[in-house]
């Protein structure tokens, strides 16, 4: 009897020894959760007021009205050089779980222009948000199509210029494509900004310039510019509904849109990327989101999670480079 006692405590022993290991086998196989504790820098490696800028705030204003991070975010800028300053900081933050930044195209066309340290891959992709779109647009009535524009251009080498915003920046990238692919040399006339861009067009200084839905819809709609080919791979609505992509006028490789998307340190955790990839999705389904960015500015939905934006940003750089070459800017 004693005997048989003694086996039944060995085995409700045995029982609840292997079901402990059990228990803290599935602890242990359970994936690492992150969640905000204090608060998160967001870095913008420009001015206050700027593209980049524009989407941070609305970002976190969308994150923290939604409460889809509960602590807050505090937009931080970081101008100069092109974007590289702000990049530098972000990389300085190796493994830092509290620091996130906007990364758009201008970011890899400077550090390839300027041979910066932190290129695109020494930096954590978390997502891609949206694609802005670029257009060539001319005074209204002077070109009435881009084919009247391209005679001009190839009647004229080297004299029909195009404005665009800085050296090497992603108007020039956009100027280079139309040369590259149509056999006309235009000539690339650098400005510090759109503004400047838009006031020496209407000036008579430039033929054209290259713009952004929101730098040059004002002007449309009051009849003085118009927009003669679109660098996106679908038309734009609004004002630009008749305005036909470069695809559609027989020059399918001239497209160039400008990615808007989010990284992280080096080493950032696994599992704090996956919190800030979800958080990001989640503010792009917003109507928030959907109608006072992206439909107001006249950008393209186009989020990719972190894998997806790698390999993009892989392609992008390639693709830079190549143009950058193309037109002398690269050797």
């Amino acid at each position: 009897m004693k005997k048989s006692f003694v086996v039944l405590l060995v085995c409700v022993f045995l029982v609840s020894l292997l079901a402990g290991c059990g228990s803290q086998q599935k602890a242990a196989d359970k994936p690492k959760e992150f969640k905000p504790e204090k608060n998160t820098e967001f870095v913008v490696p420009y001015g206050p007021g700027g593209g980049s800028d524009l989407y941070a705030r609305m970002m976190a204003e969308i994150m923290q009205k939604n409460k889809f991070v509960t602590t807050p975010m505090v937009v931080v800028n970081k101008p100069g050089g092109a974007g590289s300053v702000g990049d530098v900081y972000t990389f300085g933050k190796k493994g830092d779980s509290y620091v996130i930044s906007t990364y758009v195209s201008g970011q890899v066309t400077s550090s390839l222009m300027n041979k910066t340290p932190v290129t695109y891959d020494k930096l954590t992709p978390i997502a891609n948000l949206a694609l802005d779109e670029y257009l060539l647009g001319v005074m209204a009535g002077e070109y009435k199509t881009f084919d009247d524009f391209l005679k001009a251009a190839k009647a004229a080498p080297d004299t029909i210029t195009i404005g665009g915003s800085g050296k090497g920046t992603e108007d020039e990238l956009c100027v280079g494509l139309l040369s590259k692919y149509t056999g006309a040399k235009f000539k690339y006339v650098s400005f510090n900004s759109s503004a400047e861009v838009m006031s020496a067009m209407l000036g008579g200084h430039v033929k054209a310039g290259i713009y952004n839905p929101n730098e040059c819809d004002t002007q449309i709609e009051a009849g003085k510019v118009a927009t003669v080919g679109a660098f996106g791979t679908k038309r734009l609505g609004g004002v630009f509904k008749n305005t036909p992509t470069f695809g559609e006028l027989g020059f399918k490789e001239v497209v160039f849109q400008q990615f808007r998307g989010i990284v992280g340190p080096p080493n950032m955790p696994p599992e704090v990327v996956k919190f800030w990839t979800d958080a990001f999705k989640k503010a792009t389904q917003t109507e928030q989101w959907k109608k006072d960015y992206l439909a107001k500015n006249g950008l393209t939905d186009n989020f990719l999670g972190p894998e997806e934006f790698k390999k993009f940003l892989e392609g992008e750089n390639q693709k830079y480079t190549a143009i950058l070459k193309d037109i002398g800017a690269l050797k």
